[in-house]
């Protein structure tokens, strides 16, 4: 921090596949956003600029990224993120007094890290919220459940069970998928043998758009489609096709960006090779970046991390024009100058969105994805 720049520091993984449509649009949203204030002459005279560090899916290189970014670097704070480390960095961030904000939310621990603000919902709520909507409209007799092979996703796993056991639906099969694999063949034969209503996933996009791409050459589709998280992208429709038009939902905690003028604005004024690479988590990195800069602007020409955090706790925050969500997270200024690494006053989002994959191609009415007609609001309870 300067008397003329605000530094941040950013986390992706940009070295695992497909970055051009996964990681990299995420923090060019954010630094659009940035630009776009900066262009305004700052926030009280300061700059903001984002130094993005690249993990490529190691939680080792993670931790070097941070050490980098807040020793070198001398970040003020960390913002947006699409990297497994959040779920590890912790004890760094309480150690050296750094907030994150903006993190993309993946792991539930970092909406109970004092330290971290998430912008979008956690993988367990999401499996719990998307299992309840799939229990509750389309009836199916029989799932099949897809999960990353992390301990995050195999606690989702356990989570779509309790949603699916008492209600007498039967669990088929639950089929683990890693983050690179060469050919999903075998596992969409196994899962035709398996034979389940319907599919959800609660994985990563990349392997399961090759599992797609596998099922529609195996020639099989579950008779109630696939259901799952991380696929509300506009790009992916070039990768899957038509296949998924079979019927295919995804969950995310945002209403589709074709309502969020601000946000296209920045990108086509900014990062116009992104328009046609937002996606869920893009969004995340926009409401951080948005909430962010109201937040500074509130907090006045002294501006330290102890008032930005109390600012960002201070009050409901508003993810930007036709998101759909209002983020609150509470104070917890007790537990981080107590050292405690969590807290239950941030895990207060409970609601989220679906949506059906419409078409297969991407295009300027950014129509790949609209709201489920069967049901467009998703909500659970998860502590």
């Amino acid at each position: 921090m300067s008397d003329t720049e605000i530094k941040l520091g950013a986390i992706s993984d940009d070295g695992l596949p497909l970055p051009e449509i996964v990681t990299i649009p995420v923090v060019a949203s954010a630094v659009a956003m940035f630009d776009a204030v900066n262009d305004e002459g700052g926030v009280h005279g300061r700059k903001i600029s984002v130094t993005n560090c690249d993990a490529a899916g190691d939680v080792a290189r993670a931790r070097a990224c941070f050490r980098k970014l807040v020793d070198e670097d001398q970040v003020f704070a960390f913002i947006t993120s699409i990297t497994w480390g959040t779920g590890e960095l912790h004890q760094d961030l309480a150690r050296d007094e750094v907030p994150w904000f903006g993190s993309w939310g993946f792991f539930t621990s970092e909406w109970r890290d004092p330290w971290m603000f998430p912008t979008h919902m956690a993988t367990i709520h999401e499996a719990t919220a998307n299992s309840i909507w799939v229990r509750d409209i389309l009836e199916p007799e029989s799932v099949a459940i897809i999960y990353l092979n992390i301990p995050e996703d195999r606690l989702a796993a356990d989570a779509m069970r309790a949603v699916y056991d008492p209600a007498g639906i039967d669990v088929v099969l639950e089929q683990p998928i890693e983050i690179e694999t060469p050919d999903h063949t075998p596992a969409v034969i196994e899962m035709q043998a398996a034979n389940p209503d319907h599919v959800i996933h609660f994985a990563w996009a990349a392997p399961m758009a090759g599992w797609m791409i596998a099922a529609e050459q195996q020639g099989y589709w579950p008779p109630l489609g696939v259901s799952g998280n991380h696929f509300a992208a506009e790009a992916l429709g070039e990768f899957v096709g038509d296949w998924p038009l079979k019927g295919m939902w995804t969950i995310t905690t945002f209403k589709v960006w074709n309502d969020n003028t601000e946000y296209l604005a920045a990108l086509e004024k900014y990062a116009p090779e992104q328009l046609l690479k937002i996606h869920h988590i893009t969004q995340s990195g926009y409401a951080g970046a948005r909430i962010f800069i109201e937040a500074a602007k509130q907090v006045g020409p002294d501006i330290t991390r102890e008032n930005m955090m109390e600012a960002w706790e201070s009050q409901p925050w508003d993810a930007g024009p036709g998101l759909g969500i209002t983020f609150t997270w509470g104070d917890a200024s007790a537990e981080r100058a107590a050292g405690t690494q969590t807290t239950d006053a941030h895990d207060t989002l409970r609601c989220e969105y679906q949506f059906k994959y419409n078409q297969a191609a991407a295009s300027t009415d950014f129509a790949v994805w609209i709201p489920a007609p069967e049901q467009y609001e998703a909500c659970a309870v998860y502590d």
